[in-house]
């Protein structure tokens, strides 16, 4: 795993450096540790497993490394970083055999929530606040004239900016309830339940929380809920939602 780390030190550089400067993906500096924790705790059962080498799963390793290539010649960075957090998932059976993988098979694969990776989603997650925002405001009794993602309200106009897509308290959501549902429960079944919970809360409550400002600057002749309040609010609604869901 270090060899594979080292020849491919630009792709794991170009992640952190994502982490780093990305509010978005900041999550992905605790990815890592979280996922050596959940390894930490099947010690014990994987104390009674014997590691039997796979050497034929190198052929994996292999096709994911063929996978990075592409993601190379297309310059798609996030083909690119799956594929190298794969190899490095790949790794384990390789080098510890099959059983020790299929008993780490959640640690292993937490690791994929490292990649940065969900931006795609940002201009149809903007599509749905603001369609929702000015349906929400109409049935206030407020006169709305929308023009794509921006909309006129008496009171001043407002848009639905990348900060209001929600994206980030989506990534988040889905991947604390990823972890939490592990945790929790032992159905597969609620487990999957709950994941798809993390990801159309978050949604909704995005939808509300856009509202919410706006009626708050409407209501306060725009004094409050504006500028950096905006940001401050839309934390503090998604904190209190997240321990509502937990």
């Amino acid at each position: 795993m270090a060899v594979l780390l080292a020849a491919y030190w630009p792709t794991g550089r170009s992640m952190a450096e994502i982490w780093a400067r990305s509010d978005t993906f900041a999550h992905g500096f605790v990815v890592p540790v979280i996922s050596a924790w959940l390894a930490w705790r099947h010690r014990a059962l994987l104390a009674g497993v014997k590691a039997r080498p796979a050497p034929w799963m190198a052929l994996a390793v292999a096709v994911a490394g063929f996978g990075w290539l592409l993601g190379e010649l297309a310059e798609v960075n996030a083909l690119r970083q799956f594929a190298l957090v794969t190899m490095l998932i790949l790794a384990v059976p390789v080098i510890a055999g099959i059983d020790v993988a299929r008993r780490l098979a959640f640690p292993l694969a937490f690791l994929l929530f490292a990649v940065p990776f969900g931006e795609f989603l940002l201009p149809q997650l903007m599509e749905w606040t603001a369609t929702f925002t000015v349906l929400a405001l109409k049935a206030s009794g407020i006169p709305v004239y929308r023009e794509g993602l921006h909309f006129l309200i008496p009171s001043g106009s407002w848009s639905v900016v990348e900060a209001c897509s929600g994206v980030r308290y989506l990534i988040a959501s889905v991947m604390v309830g990823t972890l939490f549902a592990y945790l929790t429960y032992q159905s597969l079944e609620r487990r999957i339940t709950f994941v798809m919970v993390s990801f159309l809360v978050p949604v909704l409550a995005n939808w509300l929380r856009a509202y919410m400002i706006v009626m708050l600057g409407h209501l306060s002749g725009n004094k409050i809920a504006v500028g950096v309040d905006h940001l401050i609010y839309g934390w503090v609604f998604f904190g209190v939602v997240m321990l509502l869901m937990f």
